[in-house]
């Protein structure tokens, strides 16, 4: 009955179709549509026929019909499958995923900010989520933990329980927190990988078996997750920038007002032209490529400036950094000026400065192209920086220029699956020392102290929540008074995270900086320290 209520109501592309039943004394028949492969679980151990491309699709197909259980079915409940596992996923002839054997689900009202059911535990061993089993206490989460040893099942080749071994999902587990997941990988499905794809999918299922249902993702989450894998596996290079910015207008703008140059590999940045007055109206660029010149649309122009004036580039010449400031006309947020700066002079300002500076500088060899938003004028403008071989880009330093010695230089990288978890910052009129603290397994571990030479005021802890992260800082650069007077310093900090704004710490005095970045692509910082916090930088992770 309750297979048939619910296929009744309820139709998507991910779910088995219920073609009709028939119920004549004993007899009970339901009738499905047909997917011919069958269900999921046969493919598990066949590389060669469900290849590595075909597991993702399969399991965004899979997560899109769960999604739709959860979230979709209507503002007044969901339902909860309880009993997902790869035999309950059927294959169509083009590989299509299908939920089936909705025989345990229940149906719950989805109107309040958390659902749950106190019910027997049902499923299957091997998938059932052990807080399910220990409480009887049903949410959607427990179907959340069921999915993620599926993904587990489709990344290493291996069911969820096979005679002789343990259960994949707590060694799964282990392995991803040991790095070591490429052991229980099928080696054949491994080469088929891509680093990136890997990384992504596996990333997605082991935050879908976490012990604390808080920290599991939801479906829609796991869908944009498990696209990015793809995204990663069908791409022809794996991801090589960082997207950092934007300064100017924050609206996200259509589709034709957005505009981007990436700087393609073997080409040189020649020239870029601007048309420009009190404000920027367009940009364009040219590279160069085995002696023949490449020229970019236009970006904005939609109206005209009162000059156009070209930057060319020398041989050994490239753009190191770029300042610029925000201004506003007719109501609209855009750029108003641009200054372009190498590492042989500054070309620049065009355009008319305003009091809303922006400055960002990057290390020689990192810079990859500009994007942004245009219309009448250039609305906003971000910058696309090259990662190194580790997939690290380095974006910075702001403040004191000098480069120190050995002793002064400090560095804090986020491990791969570690999360920051803290920063204590020991600050006054300036900021005098900086320490991380992040968390892997539970366990924290608490970075050097950078400067503290000097002690300051007050010390702040600031906490991050488990699905919190840092987006942008911004800051001032001062000079330092005092016993130590005369030194260019960071005197203000503030972090700016997914969730909220963290400061301002220390005074806020001097020259400001802000630099924004794309989510998840934070990866540590780094910069110089004595006394103070002379300078800090940002590490990025590539993600494009």
């Amino acid at each position: 009955m309750m297979e048939i209520t619910t296929l009744s109501i309820y139709r998507h592309k991910n779910l088995v179709c219920l073609v009709g039943f028939c119920e004549v004394e004993k007899e009970k028949i339901l009738v499905y549509e047909h997917e011919s492969k069958g269900s999921l679980d046969k493919f598990i151990h066949k590389p060669d026929d469900l290849t590595w491309i075909r597991r993702l699709k399969v399991s965004i197909g899979a997560a899109r019909g769960l999604n739709y259980l959860h979230d979709e079915v209507g503002q007044q409940h969901r339902v909860l499958h309880r009993d997902i596992k790869s035999a309950n996923i059927l294959l169509s002839k083009d590989w299509d995923a299908k939920l089936a054997d909705f025989g345990l689900c229940k149906i719950s009202p989805a109107n309040v900010e958390h659902t749950f059911l106190v019910t027997t535990a049902a499923g299957t061993f091997g998938y059932l989520d052990p807080v399910y089993y220990n409480t009887g206490v049903l949410t959607k989460e427990s179907d959340v933990y069921s999915f993620g040893v599926v993904l587990f099942e489709i990344l290493c080749g291996r069911l969820a329980f096979e005679p002789g071994s343990a259960f994949l999902g707590p060694l799964a587990e282990r392995k991803y927190n040991e790095n070591k997941l490429d052991e229980i990988i099928n080696p054949k499905l491994r080469t088929q990988m891509k680093v990136n794809s890997l990384n992504a999918f596996a990333a997605i299922a082991y935050q879908c078996l976490k012990s604390d249902r808080k920290e599991r993702p939801k479906m829609a989450r796991i869908i944009e997750k498990l696209e990015n894998a793809y995204e990663f596996q069908a791409s022809l290079k794996s991801a090589e920038f960082a997207r950092v910015g934007i300064w100017g207008t924050k609206a996200s703008g259509s589709p034709h007002n957005r505009w981007a140059f990436f700087i393609e590999k073997d080409h040189k940045l020649k020239m870029i032209t601007i048309d420009h007055g009190d404000l920027i109206y367009s940009l364009m660029i040219t590279t160069e490529s085995k002696g023949i010149m490449y020229t970019s649309t236009k970006a904005g122009g939609w109206n005209g400036g009162d000059t156009v004036s070209e930057v060319v580039f020398e041989d050994d010449e490239e753009i190191i950094g770029i300042d610029g400031t925000v201004g506003k006309t007719g109501g609209y947020t855009i750029i108003s000026s641009l200054s372009f700066v190498t590492n042989k002079q500054t070309h620049g300002p065009f355009g008319q400065a305003t009091d809303d500076l922006f400055s960002v500088p990057w290390k020689k060899g990192n810079f990859g192209g500009f994007y942004g938003l245009a219309g009448y004028y250039i609305d906003c403008i971000g910058v696309y920086m090259k990662a190194s071989s580790n997939e690290i880009t380095q974006v910075g330093v702001w403040g004191t220029q000098s480069p120190g010695s050995p002793e002064n230089q400090w560095s804090f990288q986020l491990e791969r699956n570690h999360h920051l978890k803290k920063i204590t910052i020991d600050h006054g009129d300036l900021i005098y020392s900086i320490m991380f603290t992040s968390t892997f397994r539970g366990e924290e571990t608490t970075s050097n102290k950078a400067g503290g030479w000097n002690g300051g005021d007050i010390v702040t802890e600031v906490t991050f929540a488990w699905d919190e992260e840092i987006i942008a800082i911004s800051g001032t650069v001062g000079i330092s008074g005092g016993t130590y007077a005369g030194y260019t310093v960071i005197s203000s900090l503030t972090f700016i995270t997914n969730k909220k704004t963290h400061g301002p710490y220390g005074s806020v005095t001097g020259m400001p900086f802000t630099v924004p970045w794309d989510k998840e692509s934070f990866a540590g910082f780094y910069g110089r320290a004595g006394y103070f916090i002379d300078a800090i930088g940002v590490y990025l992770k590539a993600t494009i």
